[in-house]
């Protein structure tokens, strides 16, 4: 988990760096998003090791988890479709699970129907962002692409969420050297997804400062 919260910060700092003057909104907002994830993390440990409960706070991050990143799908897939109507109507779809989740097991347990339906929506917003670029014609160097490292990032970490809690009966069970192998596998998902991430947040501001130069 410190780990974890060590690979953050760094891509928080990465993105401030990197983001803080993009003319994009939606770029501009992970540096924020960034922000939020940290104090979440940071307030996270904190209160599991003052009172040992701390759903409640990751059930707060959901909010921002779904908005932010769906306000970064909708400027990526904006290149190739309208992508307002898909956006909104699986924001609907969270909100009302969201609501649902709340109502039947109060806000202090950890809204897990709603988060794995998210992961399962990222998934195929990821992959059908890849679909539309393999379709398009412009000529793209993917290993400076921002966009193409982006997504990749929140492709491993959602789908590998999404399998881990599909098997986390059985994953939690499962030890090494004394620890639940669920906590390395999430560990593993947030080094490769802020890694990709860090490294797109690094190619937009080489690409906005090569533009202007």
């Amino acid at each position: 988990m410190y780990v974890a919260v060590i690979v953050e910060v760094i891509c928080f700092v990465i993105a401030l760096v990197c983001l803080v003057n993009d003319s994009s909104l939606a770029w501009r907002g992970m540096a924020l998003f960034m922000l939020l994830t940290c104090i979440t993390e940071i307030t996270g440990l904190l209160m599991k090791m003052a009172h040992h409960h701390n759903q409640w706070v990751y059930n707060i991050f959901l909010v921002f988890e779904a908005g932010f990143t769906s306000l970064m799908f909708a400027r990526l897939l904006s290149k190739y479709i309208n992508s307002k109507p898909l956006i909104l109507s699986g924001l609907a779809v969270w909100l009302l699970l969201y609501v649902y989740d709340v109502h039947q097991h109060s806000f202090f347990v950890f809204n897990d129907l709603t988060e794995t339906v998210m992961s399962v929506v990222f998934v195929i917003y990821s992959f059908y962002y890849y679909f539309l670029l393999i379709k398009d014609d412009e000529y793209v160097s993917l290993a400076h692409n921002p966009s193409f490292w982006w997504v990749c990032g929140a492709l491993f970490f959602y789908f590998g969420s999404t399998v881990s809690n599909l098997f986390y009966p059985f994953l939690n069970d499962a030890k090494i050297a004394g620890y639940n192998i669920i906590n390395f596998i999430f560990t593993a998902l947030i080094i490769i997804m802020y890694s990709c991430w860090s490294y797109a947040f690094i190619c937009k501001k080489w690409l906005t400062t090569k533009s202007r130069a």
